[in-house]
């Protein structure tokens, strides 16, 4: 008797979850691979149909029917169920853009989001991104990263405090830290994790790529957030540039560049002082290192007005950078 029962549990959860994927039930044929009579399989799914008017209130659950043209039953969900087919292909898009993960987790999360969409879309989305993804190529480190990035999220929820062995390129061992894990944050390529050095006071974060984490183990212990101090990742986000940190200030520039637009884009926090006939001076408030990096991509478009000890450092940059062409 338990054996018939457990037979029946797993019938009803394998048409369940079929139903789920946008399968067509079929009587017979699913009568036949499980050996039972299409009766059974007819009560089944009216079994899966109680259980969904009666379990998904407020949520579209949707309806079991039979589609004449298909020659089997469907469940038809509410649309709002479904993610679209443009913000799957939007989603897909920017996970490829990313190159972040290695190709099998890519892949993995590719198929179970194309399985979001409506039944009815899967094969043009799927042809759609088919040769991104025959062309995928992830960044070099190929080092799984969803269950790493799971682990130390559940850690910043619960605020423990971290030991993680971590390995800075070019070094030979991996050096042990003790952190107070604050957010994950995905930048140009990478997970990076912020944290704090626990037992020292900071301004700011110290950043790890997650990649680089070699292990880590979440201790028992907790620390202590107060919340008029916590961390803001997305403050953060607008003053940092290629995850490089340093030192806080506000910097001054001149801008006479094509697109005034990704410069605002690239700066959140940045505001237009003023303009001129075919210029702008622009402030904003970010880290030293990563402003020094994007302000010399920029060229000949950009001159540092302020602070004088940044331009100098500016200047030095470039005066350094004529020297290896002449």
């Amino acid at each position: 008797m338990l054996a018939d029962s457990l037979s029946k549990s797993m019938r009803i959860l394998s048409l369940y979850e079929r139903l789920c994927q946008g399968e067509v039930i079929q009587r017979q044929t699913l009568a036949e691979e499980f050996g039972v009579d299409p009766k059974t399989i007819s009560r089944d799914l009216n079994e899966i149909q109680q259980y969904l008017d009666q379990n998904h209130q407020g949520v579209p659950g949707g309806t079991i029917t039979y589609d004449r043209s298909l020659g089997g039953h469907i469940l038809m969900k509410d649309a709002s169920f479904w993610l679209t087919k443009e913000q799957v292909l939007i989603l897909a898009k920017v996970f490829l853009e990313s190159r972040a993960l290695p190709k099998e987790e890519m892949d993995q999360l590719l198929d179970k989001l194309v399985l979001h969409c409506d039944p009815d879309s899967r094969k043009l989305v799927k042809n759609i991104i088919a040769n991104e993804r025959f062309h995928y190529k992830a960044v070099g480190h190929n080092q799984p990263l969803l269950d790493k990035i799971w682990g130390l999220s559940n850690a910043i929820f619960q605020q423990k405090i971290t030991a993680i062995n971590y390995q800075r390129e070019g070094e030979e061992q991996p050096t042990t830290r003790i952190v107070e894990p604050l957010a994950i944050i995905f930048s140009e390529f990478y997970f990076y994790l912020l944290a704090g050095i626990k037992g020292k006071d900071y301004d700011f974060p110290t950043v790890f790529r997650i990649d680089r984490i070699n292990d880590y183990q979440v201790t028992a212990d907790n620390f202590k957030v107060v919340y008029a101090q916590r961390f803001e990742e997305g403050i953060f986000r607008k003053q940092v540039q290629f995850m490089q940190t340093g030192k806080l200030f506000k910097v001054r520039f001149k801008y006479w560049g094509t697109s005034l637009q990704a410069i605002l884009d690239r700066l959140p926090n940045a505001r237009i002082v003023s303009q001129e006939e075919d210029s702008y001076i622009i402030e904003a408030e970010t880290f030293g290192r990563g402003i020094l990096m994007w302000l010399l991509s920029q060229g000949p478009y950009v001159e540092v007005l302020a602070p004088e000890d940044f331009r100098n450092q500016m200047i030095a940059n470039i005066i350094q950078m004529k020297e290896i062409y002449t």
